[in-house]
This record gives C-alpha cells, structure tokens and sequence, in this order.
C-alpha cells in the first residue's frame, strides 16, 4: 500500500461510521479511534510507517485538545475580555467583508470556550473576520482551545503584533487596559512583544492622555510613538478640555482622517510662534555697520561683518569675559 493510501486510511480512521456521533460536539472536537486496516498495517511494517504514525497523532491529539477547525454561529461568540482595536476605526471592513463574500473565510478565527456560559465562546483573535461573517449570515469558522485569560491576551497581543496593523495608539491603550485588569506586566509585555522600556512608553502615553481625546482623534495609522510623545508633553499642564473644545465639535475636524486630526490637535496646542523680525544693524560711530542683532524670545545673535571691522570680533572673543563681569555688577543684576 502506499504512502499516500496509508494516510488516506488513517484519516478514515478519525472519520465516525454511519450513525455513530460526530467528534465535534457542541463546539468541542473529541478524538475518535478506529481499529481498520491502516492501523494494522502499521503494526506490520512500524519502520516504513513511522511518518504517517506521527501525523496521525498528531491530529488525534489536536482533536483532543479542540483544535479541530468547527463551525459556529457568530451569536454564539463574544468578545475578547480586552479590546485590541477602536471602535469604529476599521476601514478597511468593507474590502474584509467583499473578500470573503468571494473567496470564504480562509484563515479560522482562534476562540476558548466562555468560562461563565458554557454554551457560547469568547475570541481570542479573528474579530473582524467573526464581525464581516455575521454580516454576511455565514457561520465561523474557529479553532476552539482550553486557555487561562493570560493565555487569551498573549495569544490575542501575538496574533495582533505577527500582522503589524495596530497603530501606536491602539497598542497603548491595549496596554493600559491589559494592566488595568490586574495583567502583569510580564504578561502584557509579552502578549504585545515588547521589552520594559517600550511597555513603559505605550503606558505612559495612555495614561497621560485623555481617554475622550484619543478617542475624538482615533488610531492614527500613520502617527507614530515620537508623535504621540510630543502630544503628551503639549497636553501638560493644560486644560485640554476647554482649550479643545470648539476644535474637536467641529465639521472638518470630524470629517478629517485620523492623522489629519492628530494634527489639527497638535497645532491648537503648540505654542505662538515668535513673530518674525528683520535683523537690527548696528552702526558704529564712525558711521561703519559692523553687526546685526537678530532678536528671539529666548536668543539674541549678534553678527559680526569681518569685512568692515576686521579683527574686532577676536577682540570682542578675548574680551568676553571681562565684559561679562561687568555685565554682572550692574544694580539690576544683582537683585
């Protein structure tokens, strides 16, 4: 027999006879043994079968363990215990819901059985594909597995960090939100697989800006940590409340993109600009310009014209300090 007809066989083994009960039962797959011909022909030639034995258990042992791919009712399904995504950020939905219209749903959803209810299911990862399903009145197809709410997140986190489509802002809020529920810091660490230093900046940043503001901006896909960073030290001291409020009710604001509005927030924040001023040229009394002074409000320049006056700017260099000295002993210095 060959190779190919022995896997064929062992397959038919995890295969139930007519009549006999299916091995998914209620959203959970059981292992189903057969005792046919494959079997005994592993028996009699171990050696040559030993590739199609070690398949075979393995796909016993994942019935077992309900990673069987089933199918399920989205009712049936709830939520992650923690959000990785804003609501209603998603636009790329419309293409998601198109695509498996068309083609199916090629990658299942990974879902643990609902501690609390034991008739429903709650995901891991695969959220918009479960939505995008339900709209469409197909059922999910999901790989159900026994986790712990650590493993949820850490599964969840990876899923979400192997596709690299959570912006900053997403990942910090998930952050927070992971630690806020008692997750370790280990754990949250790795669910997102960043090291303390990155995990300290993503809950920083959640935590020192308004929940309502990063909600008014949204994700932000193209604005990233540095940027955000920016916008936390902007906020402080602030009443963000009262200085944005009249930006973020209005219509273009609302109509903008995300980033757009990221950075229309950044610039009601920042400070004035300092009105910009020609330079002051200097002339001496024997009527030589020899500088310019340009004006700041936290710098004066003053530059020197070699070509009119030279060596006076080394002059001016040695003696710097003397002039400074001087400088220091003025009454209104002293106070």
């Amino acid at each position: 027999m060959g190779r190919k007809n022995l896997l064929s066989g062992l397959m038919d083994d995890l295969r139930p006879e007519p009549g006999e009960p299916s091995p998914v039962e209620q959203g959970r797959a059981q292992p189903v043994f057969g005792t046919r011909g494959a079997v005994g022909a592993m028996s009699r030639s171990l050696e040559r079968l030993s590739a199609e034995s070690d398949a075979a258990k393995a796909l016993a042992e994942r019935f077992a363990n309900g990673e069987a791919v089933i199918e399920i009712e989205p009712s049936l399904i709830d939520v992650s215990i923690v959000p990785d995504r804003m609501p209603g950020t998603d636009a790329d939905h419309a293409a998601l819901v198109r695509s498996i219209a068309e083609n199916g749903q090629l990658v299942p959803v990974l879902l643990r059985p609902h501690p609390e209810q034991p008739s429903r299911y709650q995901t891991a990862y695969g959220h918009r594909r479960i939505r995008a399903l339900a709209e469409l009145g197909r059922s999910v197809r999901a790989i159900v597995r026994k986790m712990t709410d650590e493993e949820l997140v850490v599964a969840q986190g990876k899923e979400n960090g192997e596709r690299l489509d959570l912006s900053f802002i997403e990942r910090a809020i998930y952050a927070l939100a992971l630690e806020d529920r008692g997750f370790k810091r280990e754990t949250v660490g790795t669910a997102l697989s960043v090291d303390k230093t990155e995990l300290s900046r993503l809950i920083s940043v959640a935590r020192a800006i308004p929940r309502n503001l990063i909600d008014a901006i949204g994700p932000a896909p193209k604005t990233g940590r540095r940027r955000w960073m920016e916008l936390e030290v902007l906020l402080q001291g602030r009443d963000q409340t009262t200085e944005l409020a009249a930006l973020l009710a209005d219509k273009s604001f609302l109509s903008s993109d995300s980033d757009a509005r990221f950075a229309a927030v950044c610039a009601a924040l920042a400070p004035a600009k300092d009105k910009v001023q020609q330079p002051v040229i200097w002339t001496a009394s024997d009527g030589k310009k020899v500088a310019s002074i340009d004006r700041k409000s936290e710098r004066m320049t003053v530059a020197l014209n070699e070509k009119i006056a030279p060596g006076f700017g080394e002059y001016l260099v040695r003696r710097l300090a003397d002039l400074y000295a001087d400088f220091l002993k003025e009454p209104a210095q002293s106070e």
